[in-house]
């Protein structure tokens, strides 16, 4: 009870600091939560117990948030590719909405998160970074044959989604089960 009533007390004091303060003695910052953290006091003072320490609030840091979106992106685009699986089909030359070929599955996934990219998986293969086998990560573009002329899309779990080819249209294969593996790019930085 004792511990209970000195958090509610050092949570009024606090929420009383805040009050006093004022929403325009706050610095302004670009993302809005800089000037609440510099506001918050470390320490306060509850009458009868003396000083109780709230500690630091840590805020994510830039680095932080950029990979955050990176992998929020990488998701979208995976959810966009993975949910023409069952109803697309493939078609040389289209990119959706539900007909498409190796690439243009690519450019329609990548679409839906404003990435423009070529109709072409062996320009694909040339874009953003290189990236080895084992490091592959959701999003990832994975290349095939010599020279590239079918891509792919890394969706985790050791497992690509591609537009194979006619008689086979749009499904997940096992990356190990594809032949023909030249490399991976990704295209969606921070990550």
């Amino acid at each position: 009870m004792f511990v209970r009533r000195i958090a509610l007390t050092s949570a009024l004091a606090l929420s009383a600091s805040l009050l006093v303060a004022g929403p325009t003695a706050l610095p302004a910052s670009a993302d809005g939560l800089a000037p609440v953290a510099a506001a918050l006091p470390t320490d306060v003072t509850v009458a009868g117990v003396g000083a109780v320490s709230l500690g630091t609030v840590k805020l994510p840091t830039a680095a932080q948030k950029a990979k955050a979106v990176a992998a929020k992106r990488a998701k979208a685009v995976k959810n966009a590719a993975m949910s023409r699986v069952k109803t697309g089909q493939y078609v040389r030359g289209r990119s959706g909405p539900t007909k498409f070929d190796c690439s243009g599955l690519m450019l329609y996934s990548y679409r839906k998160v404003n990435k423009s990219l070529p109709h072409s998986s062996s320009t694909l293969s040339k874009l953003g970074k290189k990236v080895a086998k084992k490091d592959l990560k959701v999003g990832d573009l994975v290349f095939y044959f010599s020279p590239v002329h079918h891509v792919a899309m890394y969706v985790g779990d050791g497992k690509i989604v591609h537009a194979r080819n006619p008689s086979d249209d749009l499904e997940v294969t096992k990356l190990k089960d594809y032949p023909g593996y030249r490399w991976a790019r990704r295209v969606i930085k921070n990550r």
